[in-house]
């Protein structure tokens, strides 16, 4: 049983000559009859009556008739979907903390309002626990802030990130730069194990973590950002987590003495994975938001 029967089905069904059916198919009339007949035994049922020369639905042929006809469309709105230009289908985008709470929310707004057929799911997690989905194959495409070592992904450079330590205190902040140093003491308050901004804070502070006044480690930046309100607290964030605090005032750069805190954005595939055209799309749209444009105050 195959597509062309069904169709050469509907259009006898609906109009039960077979010349007239060979002809607005481009077919033999023996090919329509050598398909119906294909299909009748196929299915093990007769679907027409073979009356005076002519064919006239029965009881099987109209039961069939009438499942068959709205499936048939179903399935040619779905082939539709990957035909021309249409975007369509669904997208799962792995995120890890910074790019998921403060930049991919309005590139899928974005996205989302431009390729309204689209639907993106997210799993927002550790980039070690994304990298293991797009091993398993449950996320198409990931966006994370750190390298994981895998032969079976591909890790593509989107932009580079310079971490700021942070205080709530504008006095502090100017009396620097500072050594790191002079800043082991304060009240720091970090990111858990694990997360991109600790694990580059920790790369860059290598034998000085061990001497580190860390008072909290928490799972959520927003709540760091509360805490840093308290005197002689220090934290390590992104700028785009703190963009807002930093335009009004509400938290400072403490600048460093011969230390610069950089890691870069990646977006990251299988290797094997198809790419389909909805992922080559939403990668560049990444890209396009993530350009020179959107690296706040990285330049500085």
């Amino acid at each position: 049983m195959n597509l062309r029967q069904l169709e050469l089905f509907i259009s006898l069904a609906k109009n039960p000559n077979i010349s007239q059916v060979a002809k607005e198919n481009f077919l033999t009339q023996s090919a329509v009859s050598v398909a119906l007949k294909g299909l009748e035994q196929d299915l093990g049922v007769q679907l027409f009556d073979r009356l005076n020369r002519r064919l006239a639905l029965n009881p099987h042929g109209r039961t069939f008739m009438r499942n068959l006809e709205p499936a048939l469309q179903n399935l040619n709105e779905v082939l539709r979907i990957f035909e021309g230009d249409n975007m369509n289908g669904e997208l799962v985008v792995g995120a890890s903390s910074t790019i998921a709470d403060y930049i991919l929310p309005q590139i899928m707004f974005e996205f989302e309002d431009r390729y309204p057929n689209v639907t993106i799911k997210t799993v927002f997690t550790n980039p070690h626990d994304i990298a293991e989905g797009l091993e398993q194959g449950d996320i198409d495409i990931g966006l994370v802030e750190t390298e994981i070592d895998s032969p079976d992904l591909e890790f593509i450079r989107l932009c580079k990130d310079e971490l700021f330590v942070v205080s709530s205190d504008d006095d502090f902040a100017k009396e620097g730069p500072y050594s790191i140093e002079e800043l082991l003491n304060k009240k720091w308050v970090l990111r858990e194990p694990g997360a991109g901004s600790r694990d580059t804070f920790t790369y860059y502070m290598g034998d000085y973590m061990k001497d580190l006044r860390i008072v909290m480690e928490m799972h959520h930046t927003v709540s760091i950002k509360r805490v840093l309100q308290n005197p002689d607290t220090l934290s390590c964030l992104s700028p785009f987590a703190i963009q807002r605090e930093l335009e009004h005032g509400e938290l400072f750069r403490v600048p460093l003495r011969n230390m610069q805190l950089i890691r870069h954005f990646y977006a990251v595939m299988h290797r094997d994975k198809y790419r389909t055209r909805l992922m080559e799309t939403f990668y560049h749209a990444v890209e396009s938001y993530l350009g020179t444009d959107r690296q706040i105050f990285s330049e500085e």
